[in-house]
């Protein structure tokens, strides 16, 4: 395993006890600026390097490069690294997980201020009804956002849902 993919994967096993949460609506507190990397309403990329879910957050630059070269693993040459200032922001990435056909799709969409200096993410996760057309190729949908830097623990609202195309 190259370091790069240690860094993902202990990145991805520290971060997945965050996820969950039965509640589908964000915390009272304020809202959070939230800013994902593609202004289009879905995902960042639908093939990714990303095979397995994974709901992560990144607050330095080294692991940054990391995860964004297992984002573009199957892409030669991997676009340019996007600058982020980790003393003020810090990038919420989250995967789908590698699906057998298009039309899957996952995408952040909002946070919020949570308790203990930490906050809320929600991720939006579709998949296609039985009425779509969708390609016959494998995809992992990944979706990154950056969000103000916070210190305290990340939790992950999870809403899902069927996309109809008839």
């Amino acid at each position: 395993m190259t370091r790069s993919a240690r860094i993902v994967s202990a990145c991805v096993l520290g971060l997945s006890a965050a996820c969950g949460g039965a509640d589908l609506t964000l915390p009272p507190g304020p809202g959070l600026p939230m800013v994902r990397l593609r202004s289009e309403p879905y995902s960042f990329t639908f093939y990714s390097g990303m095979d397995a879910p994974a709901r992560m957050v990144v607050r330095d630059a080294v692991t940054w490069q990391a995860v964004w070269n297992q984002i573009h693993l199957r892409q030669s040459p991997v676009p340019p690294l996007p600058p982020i200032d980790f003393a003020r922001d810090m990038i919420v990435v989250v995967a789908l997980g590698s699906r057998s056909t298009g039309g899957y799709g996952i995408r952040l969409d909002g946070a919020a201020e949570a308790a203990n200096n930490g906050i809320a993410v929600i991720v939006e996760s579709s998949s296609p009804g039985s009425d779509c057309g969708v390609t016959e190729a494998f995809t992992q949908p990944v979706d990154i956002a950056r969000v103000p830097l916070r210190g305290g623990p990340v939790s992950f609202i999870e809403r899902s849902h069927v996309s109809h195309c008839g």
